[in-house]
């Protein structure tokens, strides 16, 4: 099994980047993935937003 990092500012920029990914690949089985929410910048408030796949290829 194989695990792929997203990680950005929002979740519309991540959800492009996943999508993204798959369109590329070619026998990708997803087995389970995780969203985590680091707390927001104190200064910007931006949240960031990391998105992980676990995965088997074919």
């Amino acid at each position: 099994m194989k695990s792929k990092t997203f990680s950005g500012e929002g979740e519309a920029a991540i959800i492009k980047a996943v999508n993204d990914w798959l369109a590329g690949e070619r026998g990708i089985s997803v087995r389970n993935t995780e969203t985590r929410h680091a707390p927001p910048d104190p200064v910007t408030g931006a949240t960031r937003i990391t998105f992980e796949v676990w995965y088997d290829q074919a």
